[in-house]
């Protein structure tokens, strides 16, 4: 499928903002889309008697069309739409903006790609009129708010500060287990350090040192400090229990993704299909290998055929305009 790469990568001139916010948003899209038709095939022989002994290699269709994204891209969009209309405002004014863009995806047609639990139990007490920070549920450390934070990695790229603030709150309309809003920030971190094309052979022990810095970090920070002993390892020995787990919950999709990037840092397709020939939740380590790739290698990196072929292309597209537009506001 594709070969390692997990010797020192030296970044090269960095391509322009919109090409890698458009890179990031298409590439979530992309990767999600690649990991939905394998998420819940439960063994690596049911994905290589589906699709053939190099497993999945392209964009598949099963009940919905090939290059059909899942609901952790249209939370993803979410996020950006927020952004779009209310990255300036003072945080509780853009909660109110999210809590309401998350509580229309939940009623909305379109939400039929198999959404997570706890992100439609969340919505249900938003439409209860709970307040945001209360909504969602503590027992719940899934990775349905870690693989929606890219768009806040993009927006809020040169200030950390406020990308880990906005990051930890846009978990808790839907989880408020310390992990899942660890890990929120996580992937925000991941996604705003690849736009600025910082190295990354250090990704792993920087993460593991930030997770650690952060109040509730500690399962995050354990995960991924694993991820850089094991880059040289293959995929089928790492992307499952015990190494970095199926990704079912928040720390093990993060760790998973950053993986899936690490060991190809240059090349989005091998991270994807790396990320999308997994026994565990592979759309959305996916779309969280596939927004960290496609910020650092850009739009240019992401195969024609996927950014042409993934479900409302224009659309990912102009979102990534708008939302790299807004920041100027």
């Amino acid at each position: 499928m594709c070969g390692d790469s997990s010797g020192h990568v030296v970044p090269g001139q960095s391509t322009d903002l919109l090409n890698q916010f458009e890179g990031s948003i298409v590439g979530l899209a992309v990767g999600d889309a690649l990991g939905r038709p394998t998420e819940f095939l439960r063994t690596l022989e049911g994905i290589r008697a589906r699709f053939g002994l190099e497993g999945l290699t392209d964009l598949q269709a099963d009940r919905h069309p090939a290059g059909t994204y899942t609901d952790d891209t249209q939370l993803s969009l979410c996020i950006a739409r927020t952004l779009i209309q209310a990255g300036r405002k003072p945080l509780d004014e853009l909660m109110l903006v999210m809590a309401d863009e998350f509580l229309r995806w939940s009623q909305s047609a379109e939400n039929d790609r198999a959404p997570g639990a706890t992100c439609l139990a969340g919505c249900r007490n938003l439409g209860k009129g709970v307040a945001w920070r209360e909504a969602g549920l503590v027992a719940s450390k899934g990775c349905g708010s870690a693989m929606r934070t890219a768009p806040i990695g993009l927006f809020y790229f040169d200030d950390e500060a406020r990308l880990m603030a906005m990051a930890q709150a846009s978990s808790l309309p839907t989880h408020r287990h310390s992990t899942a809003v660890a890990a929120a920030v996580a992937t925000a971190l991941l996604v705003a350090w690849a736009l600025r094309r910082d190295d990354p052979t250090v990704y792993p022990q920087r993460l593991a040192a930030a997770m650690d810095a952060l109040e509730g970090g500690g399962e995050v920070a354990r995960l991924v400090a694993r991820v850089r002993r094991y880059l040289s390892e293959p995929p089928d020995e790492v992307l499952c229990s015990p190494v970095l787990g199926e990704a079912w919950v928040a720390d093990e999709a993060v760790a998973s993704g950053l993986y899936c990037f690490c060991r190809s840092p240059d090349d989005f397709q091998c991270t994807v299909l790396t990320a999308a020939n997994t026994v565990g939740d592979s759309d959305s380590i996916g779309c969280i290998a596939g927004a960290i790739s496609g910020a650092y290698n850009g739009m240019h990196a992401i195969p024609r055929r996927w950014s042409d072929g993934v479900e409302n292309s224009a659309i990912l597209r102009q979102v990534a305009r708008d939302l790299l537009s807004a920041r100027s506001q």
